[in-house]
């Protein structure tokens, strides 16, 4: 306890990534380490829009993407349920209890080259759907707002893990309030942004035991949205409503273990940053609606140097309301889900130069 009060005491350093041209890719030099914050020598991947891809029909908000280690698609639908103003009180309480739980199969497995449904369950078990996250053993974590609980699954549906307490909003260790996502470490370790109404990072171990909470005492976050791990093991947050991506030392095994502040990545054009995920030590990112005048789309993002690189969209529409954004383990693809309209797109990661 004493390494984590040391390591997030004081504020993040705030970098603008505003002198970016949009032609011009830089490229980095090292060898590319998975276990330190190094580049390979060689231009960051592009998402560009792939055409062939069709993106699943007659869905729910489609509010949680994530990719499995063979690379097949896993999405998270909220089917018939809507997040509006009178689905909580004003303790973060569920109001609609009575609807029972969702009857759809909500938890789909896709073919990452058509897009057609593989694998569904998840049914009669789920209330108000939100974050998904796939380790590398294949096991699904998925994240419930309205239980304000996380759950670990086998590929198959098979419970192995439960972590909350069903339909209490709390912020001890034992509780969470409306979490967004998981991050599973290298180590196993499990990250946690908790989330709407608690903003705090918690980590917990690979057996579920709560290990300590990352509050507005070490970093100041508003609805922690979305997690990536970095090949540093440093653990990076679309802080949402503050606009911006925190990346921290947490503690995990195999970092850094010499004390660091976090850092926060801002940019004008970043909006709110809903999803963000991560491949060789590159950040991709998307925005979501913004009360000010800025244009949602994709981010690739730079976090060593603190800038941003890039930025990407779809060629055939535009996003409206992106929601959650995923990579394929090898670096093939990225896919970004929205929750109106409900699909999800998929983008080829193709080198430039």
């Amino acid at each position: 306890m004493v390494f984590v009060i040391v390591l997030f005491k004081g504020v993040t350093s705030d970098i603008d990534g505003e002198d970016f041209d949009e032609n011009h890719y830089g490229k980095f030099d090292g060898v590319y380490n998975p276990f330190n914050d190094q580049f390979p020598d060689e231009a960051p991947l592009q998402p560009t829009e792939n055409h062939v891809w069709r993106s699943p029909e007659n869905l729910g908000e489609i509010s949680g993407v994530a990719v499995d280690p063979s690379g097949k698609l896993v999405i998270f639908h909220r089917a018939d349920r809507v997040w509006d103003y009178d689905t909580f009180d004003e303790n973060a309480e569920y109001q609609e209890k009575y609807k029972g739980p969702i009857r759809d199969n909500v938890v789909l497995t896709l073919d990452s080259n058509t897009g057609d449904i593989i694998r569904v369950w998840g049914n009669q078990t789920f209330y108000l759907p939100h974050g998904v996250h796939v380790d590398s053993f294949g096991n699904i974590w998925l994240t419930d707002i309205a239980l304000h609980q996380v759950f670990k699954y086998s590929a198959h549906g098979v419970p192995r893990l439960v972590l909350g307490q069903r339909f209490e909003p709390g912020n001890d260790m034992d509780h969470f309030c409306q979490p967004t996502t998981v991050a599973i470490a290298p180590g196993g370790e499990i990250v946690i942004a908790d989330g709407y109404c608690n903003s705090r990072i918690m980590l917990f171990d690979s057996r579920g035991n709560p290990k300590y909470s990352i509050d507005e005492h070490w970093v100041s976050l508003k609805i922690p949205h979305a997690l990536t791990i970095l090949p540093n093991r440093q653990v990076c947050v679309a802080d949402r409503e503050n606009s911006r991506i925190v990346c921290m030392n947490v503690g995990l095994s195999g970092a850094k273990q010499y004390p660091e502040l976090p850092y926060s990545i801002h940019h004008r054009h970043f909006g709110r940053i809903f999803g963000i995920a991560s491949y060789r030590g590159i950040i991709y990112a998307v925005n979501g609606m913004t009360s000010r005048n800025i244009q949602v789309k994709g981010f690739t993002i730079d976090p060593i140097n603190r800038s941003v690189i890039g930025f990407w969209g779809p060629e055939s529409s535009v996003f409206l309301r992106p929601h959650a954004i995923a990579i394929c383990p090898n670096g093939t693809a990225l896919y970004v889900s929205e929750i109106g309209p409900n699909k999800v797109w998929k983008f080829d990661l193709v080198q430039t130069l």
